[in-house]
């Protein structure tokens, strides 16, 4: 629903789909299906041969062990314990979430007045989960909780001084997918205490909206600060952290531009002769303000940009350079050697046994396709057409069909952060597609993105001097481990 309208203003009634799925229940399903869409990460990445805790650095221990001058390495957590108990949160939540709302619909029914009479349950059946997850109370799922709240807290305050984890940096994109669920979040806890929790996304006028809007903006806030510490470890000269900073902030003008649409539809009903009501309804202002043509841009811009990042930046890819679209052939010049692996098949990955590398190193030499064995000719370009030469997932045709659904989830997603596309009606069940479809999208990123840190950290390991060890997120505590069990 847009954010500026009130309810007066619009001559439709309230939807079926806010009274039957009120917008609590839409925000604790969509926290579910990420948790879930977590532990299948988790899950396929290992099955595929992926050292996910490898990739993720993910330790045993506390964090004292690097408080030390000189800092003591610790184990890493096996890829196939990190799955499992997500699995299990996934189950525990879902079974408490939809025995309270079985309980809300067989007390309420069809009844909104009931509804709203019995909005303090709703309230319960919300805050148990977040109060069990953020309060260090031990129990079920203690160390995936105590992860997350580490991982939070070094989100929220990443200190300057230390480099940022790559587990963090994941949570923190993960977040920006959850970009309008908190937003949700923010509008259902004022439904659950002002009333109004079957009435979709109705937002008071006043300094309310704006506290909504930073609830958007938060995570890409977030992600900002983290390119720039990045930028400010690089000593101020890598501009790849800073790109990466302006990608994140090409999402405000989109989100505040947006905010400013209501002035957009009040001027031009003005012009028309008409009222605010029958100009939204009739859907033929836009494109005949600035204002409006701004926010096209800033869609525009914030989508292609993300879009480029995520195929050329986050994944490795070679699609969008424009040496792959147009190549240029120089005589007697040596081929940019580099290695390359075939991408074997699912079942391959995992029968392959004791004679499978986890999280496999760049084949030296290369991989001659045309002969189906290994070369040693340093000459070897890749074997697939705008990828790498290094493919950990079973078939390159899913980095294909993984970008191709990336740019039109990325579009849908920057029009899913404008509110005043949210108009109560059909719509409302629309919204809360795209925010499932956004997630389905960050699942698929974090597919290729945890496999590409995979062989950039494969190639990178053959360059550290033996003993090196760096600083890493500790998420894991085995004493905690030795407790639970």
């Amino acid at each position: 629903m847009d954010t500026d309208t009130s309810l007066g203003d619009l001559p439709i009634p309230l939807p079926e789909f806010s009274a039957s799925f009120p917008l609590p229940f839409r925000v604790l399903f969509l926290i579910g299906l990420a948790i879930l869409l977590w532990a299948v990460n988790l899950n396929v990445l290992s099955l595929l041969g992926i050292d996910v805790s490898w990739a993720l650095d993910i330790r045993d221990g506390d964090d004292t062990a690097f408080h030390d001058d000189v800092p003591r390495p610790t184990p890493l957590v096996p890829s196939k314990y990190l799955y499992g108990p997500v699995y299990k949160l996934f189950l525990g939540y879902t079974t408490w979430c939809v025995s309270g709302y079985t309980l809300f619909r067989w007390i309420c029914g069809d009844n909104t007045d009931a509804m709203e009479r019995w909005r303090g349950l709703v309230g319960a059946i919300c805050l148990v989960p977040f109060i069990y997850t953020l309060a260090p109370i031990r129990g079920f799922g203690y160390r995936e909780r105590r992860a997350l709240r580490h991982a939070l807290v070094r989100c929220l305050n990443p200190p300057a001084r230390e480099s940022i984890f790559f587990c963090d940096v994941i949570l923190a994109d993960i977040l920006t997918s959850f970009a309008k669920v908190l937003g949700d979040l923010f509008v259902s806890a004022n439904q659950l205490i002002f009333g109004g929790i079957s009435h979709g996304r109705q937002v008071p006028h006043g300094a309310t909206k704006w506290l909504v809007l930073g609830m958007v903006c938060l995570p890409y806030i977030i992600r900002f600060r983290q390119c720039m510490v990045e930028f400010y470890h690089s000593g101020w000269k890598s501009m790849r952290p800073f790109a990466n900073a302006c990608k994140y902030a090409s999402a405000f003008p989109v989100i505040f531009l947006s905010a400013m649409q209501k002035t957009v539809v009040t001027e031009v009903a003005a012009a028309k002769g008409v009222t605010t009501a029958e100009l939204s309804a009739s859907g033929r202002w836009f494109g005949e303000h600035r204002l409006f043509r701004l926010w096209l841009l800033a869609v525009v811009i914030n989508s292609m940009f993300s879009f480029y990042w995520d195929v050329q930046k986050d994944w490795g890819l070679s699609l969008l350079e424009l040496e792959t679209w147009m190549p240029v052939r120089r005589e007697n010049a040596p081929t940019h050697a580099r290695s390359l692996s075939q991408p074997q098949s699912l079942w391959g990955r995992l029968t392959a046994g004791k004679s499978h590398q986890l999280s496999p190193l760049p084949t030296p030499g290369g991989y001659d396709s045309r002969s189906n064995s290994r070369s040693n000719s340093p000459t070897r370009r890749t074997a697939h057409w705008g990828l790498r030469p290094t493919l950990l997932l079973p078939d390159p045709a899913v980095y294909y069909l993984f970008t191709v659904l990336d740019l039109v989830l990325r579009f849908t997603w920057s029009l899913e952060l404008s509110s005043h596309l949210h108009v109560i009606s059909d719509i409302e069940s629309g919204v809360f597609l795209m925010e499932a479809l956004e997630l389905v999208r960050r699942w698929m990123w974090v597919f290729v993105r945890v496999e590409w840190e995979a062989v950039r950290m494969g190639e990178m390991t053959r360059l550290h001097a033996p003993g090196h060890v760096e600083r890493t997120a500790v998420l894991w505590d085995d004493k905690d481990a030795q407790r639970e069990d």
